[in-house]
């Protein structure tokens, strides 16, 4: 089965490499066990810099059995105690660190939120960070909502919009902007940059974002499970950021169970 899954891989990000976009990135191309093990085996032939991001992230060039794709490597691991003011209003205990990327992916996977590509810990040259799967998209959200590039289908593009307000909130993520909201070619959403997540605080970061809920994702979050996800990302979070994790996971459920208590199922629930 495991070489199964790794041949359906490989074909996978070949045909992407021959058709580029025409090629539909499926959650078995950009996330699972396969893609994990590309990241981890394949020979870095490249790396440059994107010149895109304040974390400064490079595209890593990678290849293996023949196949060639590109990676995100991060390797900024930054920390500061107190009060640091940032350009979108200040924090206390800053951390900017490539750790809690790969907790980001973990979690997606566990409540099936299927959005964030596939990243695990590598040590590329000389330097320890983040490598993350590649996605191919035709642009940012910012540039759709600045080309006024209209969704094809208004209701699925706000359905996927509360699954990454939920998301955010639950992973407590202080950088999510238009520029790290992917766009795919069939108007799915992937998401990036998660190096400002994972605060140990019990509260939510933007509740009032949430007003609608999709019970798959409500269902998926009540997996998380102290010991599952110490087991998962131990050594990339401190026992309270996976505590303030399981906090903010009640806080959301009971946040729903309220509005459904007030609004009905009908107006704040949906698949």
């Amino acid at each position: 089965m495991r070489n199964l899954r790794r041949l359906v891989f490989l074909l996978a990000i070949s045909l992407l490499a021959w058709n580029g976009l025409l090629a539909q990135e499926t959650a078995e191309v950009f996330q699972g066990e396969a893609v994990e093990q590309f990241l981890l085996r394949a020979r870095m032939t490249a790396i440059r810099e994107i010149g895109q991001g304040i974390t400064l992230p490079r595209r890593a060039t990678l290849e293996l059995d023949g196949v060639t794709h590109f990676a995100a490597f991060k390797t900024i691991d930054d920390s500061k105690p107190g009060y640091t003011p940032l350009a979108r209003g200040g924090e206390f205990n800053f951390q900017d660190s490539w750790r809690t990327e790969i907790p980001a992916y973990e979690v997606d996977k566990i409540i099936g939120l299927g959005m964030v590509p596939a990243t695990v810990e590598r040590v590329l040259g000389n330097a320890r960070g983040s490598l993350q799967f590649w996605v191919e998209s035709i642009m940012p959200e910012s540039e759709r909502v600045k080309k006024r590039v209209r969704v094809p289908d208004v209701e699925a593009w706000d359905q996927l919009s509360f699954k990454v307000r939920l998301f955010d909130n639950l992973i407590y993520n202080t950088d999510r902007h238009l520029n790290n909201i992917l766009v795919t070619k069939d108007f799915q959403i992937r998401l990036i940059d998660h190096s400002r997540s994972f605060r140990p605080f019990d509260t939510l970061n933007r509740p009032k974002d949430l007003t609608r809920f999709s019970r798959s994702l409500l269902e998926g979050i009540q997996k998380l499970e102290e010991k599952d996800v110490t087991a998962r990302v131990g050594q990339h979070l401190t026992p309270n950021q996976i505590r303030g994790l399981l906090k903010r996971r009640d806080a959301i459920l009971a946040l729903a169970r309220s509005l459904v208590a007030q609004k009905g199922e009908a107006a704040v629930l949906y698949p």
